[in-house]
């Protein structure tokens, strides 16, 4: 798909808004908070994550969510053994951001 930035924002939160609608109308409320936590939790870390690389914006998708899916709660259950779970899901969250970030800096110094 080549699509400039824009399209690609406006293109990925139509896509979300319709997803929280359909699952809305099937599940309810409890639907849509799901595919909302779905959405912050294991799509968003992973896709800043993958924005360092030079991949398509949907590849980005849907690894970022393949990837999310194992990443995320591995490192939240390990380190939810030491501390609480609540305090592992806003850290491992923070945590994968970092990395993000830092992996991007280190390549843009690499780089230039």
């Amino acid at each position: 798909m080549n699509l400039k930035k824009n399209e690609k924002l406006f293109f990925g939160i139509t896509i979300l808004i319709f997803t929280i609608i359909f699952f809305y109308v099937i599940l309810g409320i409890a639907g849509s908070i799901s595919i909302l936590a779905i959405v912050l939790f294991f799509i968003f870390p992973t896709y800043t994550f993958l924005n360092n690389f030079k991949i398509d914006f949907d590849e980005k998708i849907i690894l970022s969510f393949f990837i999310g899916i194992g990443i995320f709660p591995s490192i939240t259950y390990w380190l939810g053994i030491v501390i609480s779970f609540k305090l592992a899901i806003v850290t491992t969250l923070i945590l994968i951001l970092i990395i993000s970030y830092l992996v991007g800096k280190f390549k843009k110094n690499n780089l230039a």
